[in-house]
């Protein structure tokens, strides 16, 4: 399910496991030129030419994982 709140895109994973979850965030990201640069709670850092992005993640009952990217990843 994909959905733009204002400036984010969000969407949630059906993934019990978060670092699962994690992976699937860090390649979709990745793709579009983003580097992954670490994870400290419920967000994923990473830069491009000098910009940050972070990405955030709930875990919304036993199987799923709410998302949250800021709209401009993809630029």
């Amino acid at each position: 399910i994909f959905m733009n709140f204002f400036s984010y895109i969000v969407f949630i994973i059906n993934e019990r496991n978060m670092a699962s979850a994690d992976e699937m965030i860090e390649e979709l990201v990745s793709e579009n030129g983003w580097v992954f640069k670490q994870k400290d709670g419920a967000g994923l850092f990473f830069e491009k030419q000098g910009n940050r992005l972070i990405v955030t993640t709930q875990k919304w009952t036993g199987d799923y994982v709410l998302v949250q990217i800021p709209s401009n990843f993809n630029h």
